[in-house]
C-alpha cells in the first residue's frame, strides 16, 4: 500500500480569479494622515489648551494689577517708611491713650537708621519710635495688661508675665507690619517701642503739623512748665533739652513732650512736694528718686540721679 502525497489546493482558474470582487471598503492607505501624523480629534484638543493657557495668564495679570491698586500689601517690603510714618504715628497716640492716667507718657523723636537689607542685593531702613511711661514703682507689670486692655482689638495686644525671671513684656500690630513691644525695664517704667522693620526708604520728610483750631486758647506748654520747676526748685545748669510733638491723626489736639537735664541744689524730699506746686495735681508716684504727676491732660516726671536731675513734661490733648 502506498501513500498518496497531499492534496494540493485548487487554484481557479484565471479567468474565475479575476471575477472575484474586491473586499468591500477603501484599503488602509486610503485615510492619509494628517501633517503632523495626527489624528484632526488631538489636533483640537491641543488647540484648546493653548486657548485656555492664554486665558489663565491673562486674568492673572489682570487679578495682579487690581490687586496693586485696591488690595492691602502682604510684605512689608510693599510700604516704605513715609508711607508706614502715619501707622507708627497713630500707634504712638494710642499707646498713650491706653496708658491713660494710670502714668505719664514721655515721647521720644523718632529715629530712622539706615543700613538694613531687604535682600541681598536691596538696602533698606527702619523707623522706631519709643515712648516712655511712668507709673508707681510696683505698678509696672498692672500698667503692661492696662495698655493690653485698652488698645484697639485690633492691636491683638497680649501682655505676658515670666514669674521665673520677673520680666513683663507687650506685644502687639499696628497693622501694615508695623510692630509695638513693651518691656518693665525698672520699677515703675515702661519703655515702649514701635518699629516699622526694614523696608525702602523715603525722604524722610513730615508733613506740617495743622493750625490750631480757631478759637483754641494757648495753654502752658510743656516746655513752659518744665522751665517753671526749674525756678522753683533751684535747678541750674541746664545741660541738655528735647522738644517733641505729634499731631493727634484727625489734626484736633497733639502730644508733646518736653525734657531737660540739669543740675539740681534741692533734696527729694523738697522734690516730693512737687504735686503742691501744681492745681489739681494727681500724685502718681512720690517716693524717691522718681517723683510723677498728672493733672488734667498734663504729667510731669522729675527723676533724680545724684546731683543731676532730669524733667520731662508732657501734654496730650488727642
Amino acid at each position: 500500500m502506498t501513500d498518496d502525497p497531499p492534496a494540493t489546493p485548487a487554484v481557479p482558474p484565471a479567468h474565475l480569479a479575476a471575477a472575484v470582487p474586491p473586499p468591500a471598503g477603501p484599503p488602509a492607505a486610503a485615510v492619509p494622515p494628517n501633517a503632523a501624523g495626527q489624528s484632526p480629534v488631538r489636533r483640537w484638543w491641543r488647540w484648546w489648551l493653548a486657548a485656555a493657557a492664554v486665558a489663565w495668564i491673562v486674568l492673572l495679570f489682570g487679578l495682579a494689577v487690581q490687586s496693586q491698586r485696591d488690595d492691602s500689601p502682604t510684605v512689608r517690603e510693599q510700604r516704605d517708611i513715609g508711607q508706614a510714618r502715619p501707622v507708627a504715628d497713630r500707634a504712638a497716640i494710642d499707646l498713650t491713650a491706653a496708658v491713660g492716667d494710670a502714668g505719664v507718657v514721655v515721647l521720644a523723636e523718632e529715629q530712622i537708621t539706615a543700613g538694613c537689607r531687604i535682600t541681598p542685593m536691596r538696602p533698606g531702613a527702619e523707623l522706631t519710635r519709643l515712648l516712655t511711661a511712668y507709673t508707681a514703682p510696683g505698678a509696672g507689670p498692672a500698667l503692661l495688661d492696662r495698655i493690653a486692655r485698652r488698645l484697639p482689638a485690633s492691636y491683638a495686644a497680649i501682655a505676658r508675665h515670666d514669674a521665673a525671671t520677673g520680666r513683663s513684656r507687650l506685644g502687639a500690630d499696628a497693622g501694615d507690619f508695623v510692630a509695638v513691644r513693651g518691656e518693665l525695664i525698672r520699677a515703675g517704667v515702661v519703655q515702649l517701642r514701635i518699629s516699622t522693620g526694614c523696608r525702602p526708604a523715603s525722604d524722610g520728610s513730615r508733613p506740617a503739623p495743622a493750625d490750631p483750631r480757631p478759637g483754641a486758647t494757648a495753654d502752658p506748654t510743656p516746655r513752659s512748665h518744665a522751665e517753671l520747676l526749674t525756678g522753683a526748685f533751684g535747678v541750674a545748669d541746664v545741660r541738655a533739652a528735647s522738644s517733641v510733638e505729634l499731631p493727634c491723626p484727625d489734626g484736633d489736639g497733639q502730644l508733646s513732650s518736653y525734657a531737660l537735664t540739669a543740675v539740681s541744689t534741692a533734696e527729694s524730699d523738697e522734690w516730693a512736694s512737687l504735686g503742691f506746686t501744681m492745681p489739681r495735681a494727681t500724685v502718681v508716684s512720690d517716693q524717691a528718686p522718681l517723683f510723677v504727676h498728672r493733672y488734667g491732660t498734663k504729667g510731669t516726671v522729675v527723676r533724680l540721679d545724684g546731683d543731676d536731675v532730669w524733667i520731662a513734661s508732657t501734654d496730650f490733648t488727642c
